[in-house]
């Protein structure tokens, strides 16, 4: 017990009191900083986006301006790792941007522009639901954009678009003999 005499013990709770305030302070002025670029962001200044976070910041912005174009590029600029939990949210907010597009020309009668969209996003929302399939909000997610657009058997497409090849169209043909 001689090294945690009197002024020792002081001084050592010194250095890790101090320690431990140099520590909180850094934290505390970096979201100060991330704090104040989001409100730029919000507001539509320009702001140095070099971290993922404030990127992601930015891209939902634009999506809730309802600025596609460019949200959906500021979304595919974001690069984080594919173990990054930050990639999940992009996946799924790209998802939903799709999804709301897809609906919105769908109210404008384009369809054949909103089907693409309604695909794209019932792949994001698969790709998610594999990485973690208890994630509900993807799931209900897809769900609506199954009931928008429910998948279809592609032999059934085929044999619409061909259906001489279809053995139960041959079944309902009449076929001509020539007379005698």
């Amino acid at each position: 017990m001689g090294w945690l005499t009197g002024g020792k013990l002081i001084g050592w709770l010194a250095v890790v009191v101090i320690g431990a305030a140099i520590y909180d302070g850094y934290h505390l002025l970096r979201a100060t900083q991330l704090n104040r670029a989001l409100v730029r962001i919000q507001a539509g200044d320009a702001v140095n986006l070099t971290d993922p976070s404030l990127q992601f910041a930015r891209a939902y912005a634009l999506q809730q301006r309802a600025d596609f174009e460019v949200a959906l590029k500021a979304y595919a600029a974001i690069e984080v790792p594919a173990d990054n939990p930050l990639q999940a949210d992009i996946k799924f907010n790209l998802a939903n941007l799709y999804l709301r597009r897809a609906l919105l020309l769908r109210e404008n009668q384009a369809d054949d522009l909103a089907f693409p969209l309604i695909e794209l996003a019932k792949q994001n929302y698969r790709e998610l639901l594999r990485a973690d399939s208890g994630d509900w909000n993807a799931k209900f997610n897809l769900e609506l954009a199954l009931t928008i657009a429910p998948e279809t058997d592609l032999a059934e497409v085929a044999e619409e678009r061909n259906p001489e090849h279809n053995p139960r169209a041959a079944a309902g043909i009449q076929v001509r003999e020539p007379l005698p």
